[in-house]
């Protein structure tokens, strides 16, 4: 593996992005809900609302996200977004109810986020990578974790001193700045440097590149593969989503402080981050859908754990198990890339990605109505158990399926 190639310094620059955004509006956001639920007067299941109504414009507009990508480059798309989700963080300075609340959050945050801290991060990074692509995507993913440890505290002290509104400003503010700093240093492709994937030297004049070959949307769509991995990243998703939201406020239902809640929500992101790198390093040495077979059975045992925990030592354990639940990106996007190819890759990703977002659309709303109608969130841990082991049979699936060849898609 060749360290020196500029690649890994592509996914480093982008990585720093994510770490960043993680803390701002991810992981972070836990620690903001409680918050808003009180100066706004609504109910956990309301604000859970706004969060999970966020998805609909991302999922929207993905795959014209995705053909902007392929037109003009990832880079482009990063920088202008980044500055324009600083905007929205910022502006929450003014809102004073839930209706100003939602205005702000999907009418400026929701898509800029998105594009700048997923796709285009996503887009760049996997133009970069061939026989390291699991890994790339994964270190990428790793900031997520990463700032989660970082910011978490942060931004449970901003919120503590200054209030919630000026902690999103400050978040903003810090947002648009990696935004334009990351923009400078990233290239869209190894083309623009002479080189190639993984740092291989450009073919000869005349010769093919390796960029130049894939499969369209459209074909990719006749392909058993592509509904099966759609499927099983929308049920791990319910995981992920759900405790990147409510893991905190979970660990206070269960009889935590709100100190001791921050610092295992610290400890998830944390250990995320190597959860990610594991799985990554992993799928690409072996498949990447037996690979998320096996951890989907993690996640299954982390929400039981979670069922009956009321102590610090079950609280370690459902964290610990926790730990693959940020994987499913990085995987899911070096499949596609290897089975589908480079050209149209962005197209693919951002139909598959809004098809995965529409999905995924209830699974932060829902934690909060069942603990409003029911003072827990154990009717929901036990759902998660039951969707984590479907999660697991899908991916099996998907791994026991024919490998993409041009006589699977349809003409």
């Amino acid at each position: 593996m060749n360290w020196a190639f500029f690649g890994w310094r592509i996914v480093l620059a982008l990585a720093l992005m994510r770490f960043v955004g993680s803390g701002i509006g991810i992981y972070g956001r836990g620690v903001l809900l409680m918050p808003m639920e009180q100066d706004l007067n609504v109910g956990r299941d309301m604000i859970s609302l706004v969060f999970a109504a966020t998805i609909l414009p991302p999922a929207l507009l993905g795959p014209i996200g995705g053909k902007l990508m392929d037109r003009f480059g990832g880079r482009r798309v990063l920088v202008i977004s980044s500055i324009v989700a600083g905007m929205g963080f910022v502006s929450l300075l003014w809102v004073n109810s839930f209706f100003t609340l939602v205005l702000v959050y999907m009418g400026f945050i929701s898509l800029a986020y998105n594009w700048c801290i997923w796709q285009a991060p996503t887009a760049i990074t996997n133009n970069w990578f061939l026989h390291n692509k699991a890994l790339g995507l994964s270190i990428l993913s790793a900031g997520v974790g990463a700032g989660g440890l970082t910011l978490v505290p942060v931004a449970a002290f901003l919120v503590d001193a200054f209030g919630w509104r000026n902690a999103s400003a400050i978040g903003g503010v810090a947002l648009a700045v990696a935004g334009i700093s990351v923009g400078i240093i990233v290239r869209n492709r190894p083309s623009e440097k002479g080189l190639e994937p993984d740092g291989i030297p450009a073919p000869a004049s005349g010769s093919p590149s390796r960029e130049s070959w894939g499969f369209t949307a459209r074909q990719a769509m006749h392909t058993r593969l592509f509904w099966l991995m759609l499927v099983g990243a929308v049920l791990w998703l319910s995981v992920e989503l759900s405790m990147q939201l409510h893991f905190f406020p979970l660990l206070v239902s269960k009889g935590a402080t709100t100190t001791t809640a921050a610092w295992f929500t610290s400890l998830f992101a944390a250990l995320t981050l190597g959860g990610v790198l594991l799985v990554g390093w992993l799928s690409d040495r072996f498949d990447g859908r037996y690979v998320l077979s096996f951890f989907g059975l993690f996640l299954a045992a982390s929400m039981g754990v979670l069922l009956v925990a009321g102590s610090t030592p079950g609280y370690l354990l459902a964290t610990v198990l926790l730990a693959p639940v940020d994987a499913i990106w990085p995987v899911l996007w070096a499949i596609i890339g290897r089975e589908y190819g480079p050209a149209f890759y962005n197209t693919i990703r951002g139909t598959i990605y809004g098809f995965i977002l529409y999905g995924s659309l209830a699974w932060q709303y829902l934690p909060g109505v069942v603990f409003e109608r029911t003072g827990s969130y154990d009717l929901w841990l036990i759902a998660m158990v039951v969707v984590a082991l479907t999660t697991t049979a899908i991916f099996y699936l998907a791994a026991r399926s024919k490998v993409v060849r041009s006589s699977d898609v349809a003409a």
